[in-house]
């Protein structure tokens, strides 16, 4: 039976469809939530290759998806059929990979593996990928009361708002500029996305996210500048923003909060969040697998 490897710029229906079937089976195989990133999946660029899918005959057997935040490293979730696994394919697909990220002068590869996958966990040790940090996702339980501030005001995000954007971005995540850039100028008409600026004054003070998915509502890129934290505006954003959301009929409302920021992750539990499951994330040169 043929073998073969796709490397695809952008990702047509079928592949999708491939992508959620290959999904469900490895998830219900191990009691998993994988990590996928499903709006950045309908929403790749045509121009650079960041997927690569593994087949026997017709049926998707292996896949691996990158994306790119910085020019440092390269985030990677990948996953193979349970049936076809030890064949050497996620080293295909992990070779294929790392010919691309060369291309790019990226060097580090950040694999996403959830703590309860024995089969990723042990994969990391095989390639000898090292733990660099781990992140929680949590779930909205129990929606708190709204949290006034009067001088805070939150309104959508404006393209006049880009520059601002990109800022929060670079100090707060050290996402790059130019990736930023592209990103909110791609994104901000983008129905699914409501991006909301949070002022005071006329100042820039922070900024949210939320992503209306299929199964679930994001909320993500939630960030408050140094000068104004430790204040209450956050616990005011995020109140208000999910109080918005649960008046609208939205529901399960989930966020990802790294496991070591102790104030996020406080922040989030006196809003309502339990976390339900754990990432961890591995770091691995991209020249080990040339």
């Amino acid at each position: 039976m043929s073998h073969r490897l796709e490397k695809s710029a952008g990702l047509k229906k079928s592949q999708l469809a491939h992508i959620r079937q290959l999904e469900q089976l490895c998830n219900q195989f191990e009691g998993l939530t994988m990590k996928l990133n499903w709006a950045t999946l309908h929403t790749r660029p045509t121009n650079q290759v960041n997927d690569f899918l593994f087949y026997i005959g017709d049926k998707p057997v292996g896949y691996l998806a990158l994306y790119v935040f910085n020019k440092r490293q390269a985030e990677v979730s990948a996953m193979i059929d349970p049936t076809y696994r030890q064949r050497g394919i996620f080293k295909q697909l992990l070779a294929a990979a790392s010919s691309e990220l060369e291309k790019r002068n990226i060097p580090d590869f950040l694999f996403i593996c959830e703590q309860r996958s024995v089969s990723g966990t042990n994969t990391m040790k095989a390639i000898g990928a090292a733990h660099n940090f781990s992140e929680y996702k949590m779930d909205l339980k129990e929606a708190t009361k709204a949290t006034a501030k009067p001088e805070l005001q939150i309104r959508p995000a404006y393209r006049e708002d880009i520059a601002d954007l990109v800022r929060m971005d670079e100090i707060c995540f050290g996402v790059s500029p130019d990736i930023s850039q592209t990103y909110f100028e791609n994104n901000l008409s983008d129905l699914r996305r409501t991006l909301l600026m949070a002022t005071i004054g006329s100042k820039p003070a922070g900024k949210i996210q939320v992503l209306i998915a299929e199964a679930e509502t994001y909320i993500s890129g939630f960030c408050m500048l140094p000068a104004y934290r430790g204040q209450g505006y956050g616990m005011a954003i995020l109140t208000d923003t999910v109080h918005q959301l649960v008046t609208r009929g939205h529901q399960n409302i989930t966020l990802e909060v790294e496991a070591n920021n102790r104030s996020a992750l406080s922040l989030y539990e006196r809003c309502g969040f339990e976390t339900t499951t754990a990432y961890d994330y591995y770091r691995l040169p991209v020249t080990k697998h040339r």
